[in-house]
């Protein structure tokens, strides 16, 4: 076997197993709803949430309501959750619905071999308060 052979083999092999690696590695992600206005409570709240689909050591979840202020969105509460298990959910609110544009963002990790990774994050469609 020549040696321009050996190495196309070798090319050939490496990609076969990478989806395997990538496989093993398992899925994760975040996701932020849109924010909603409970007329009766008069609360508006966001929920968001972080999954794996292999079991880490902990995850957490950060979700946040942010307000828009001249172009950019700043955060006005927040809310962090911890877990042992494969999913987190999060729920924040703040008191009325002040006029503007509002959105809710989700940042979660996983804790693995004592190191955060698998870092995602997501934000939902934005609200309207008039």
């Amino acid at each position: 076997m020549t040696l321009r052979a050996k190495i196309a083999l070798c090319a050939v092999a490496t990609t076969m197993l990478l989806p395997v690696a990538a496989a093993a590695h398992g899925d994760f992600g975040a996701r932020a709803a849109q924010p909603t206005f409970n007329g009766r409570t008069l609360r508006l709240s966001g929920a968001g949430g972080y999954g794996t689909t292999r079991t880490h050591q902990a995850i957490r979840v950060t979700v946040c309501l942010e307000k828009r202020y001249r172009g950019s969105f700043f955060d006005v509460k927040c809310k962090t959750v911890y877990d042992s298990d494969r999913r987190v959910r999060a729920r924040v609110g703040v008191a009325g619905c002040v006029r503007g544009v509002w959105r809710t963002t989700a940042t979660g990790e996983a804790l693995g071999r004592g190191t955060w990774k698998h870092a995602d994050s997501a934000v939902g469609p934005p609200y309207r308060c008039d």
